[in-house]
Formats: structure tokens, C-alpha cells, sequence
């Protein structure tokens, strides 16, 4: 199972606080986080904070969606 919730880091007190509940695990649960500092993505381009949300395959089928409907070429 994989999902993109978002947290604030607390640096003094070395803790990850969710903005929302983890359904679905279990208490004292080992999980394996991914970091991406949402701050800094860029005002002009909002989007590119869910850049590598996607794996792969679905980043593809993404993308070939937009050049049939759009007739535009987007990079993966």
C-alpha cells in the first residue's frame, strides 16, 4: 500500500505531525516514509509538488492521456 499524506515537521521534538490519521495501520506500525520539503516548490508552477506522486505505468498512462486529449507531449 502507498499514499501521500502531508506532515509538518516538528525539528525539537524529532516528530512528523499528519495533517491526517493513518487509516488503516496499526499502532506502532514500522513504515517507510518518503521526504519531499513541499515549501519549496514554486509559487508558479504548483503542480510540480506532486512530482514522483506516480509510479511509473501510471505516470505514462497519465501522460499519453494529455497528448490524446491536448495534443501535447509531456516528459516522464
Amino acid at each position: 500500500m502507498s499514499r501521500t499524506i502531508e506532515a509538518e515537521y516538528l525539528a525539537d521534538e524529532n516528530v512528523l505531525k499528519l495533517a491526517e490519521p493513518l487509516t488503516g495501520v496499526l499502532d506502532h506500525a514500522k513504515l517507510a516514509v518518503e521526504i519531499k520539503d513541499l515549501s519549496s516548490a514554486s509559487e508558479s508552477q504548483p503542480w510540480m509538488q506532486l512530482a514522483g506522486s506516480l509510479d511509473a505505468q501510471s505516470a505514462r498512462k497519465i501522460a499519453r492521456a494529455v497528448n490524446e486529449a491536448f495534443g501535447r507531449e509531456i516528459e516522464v
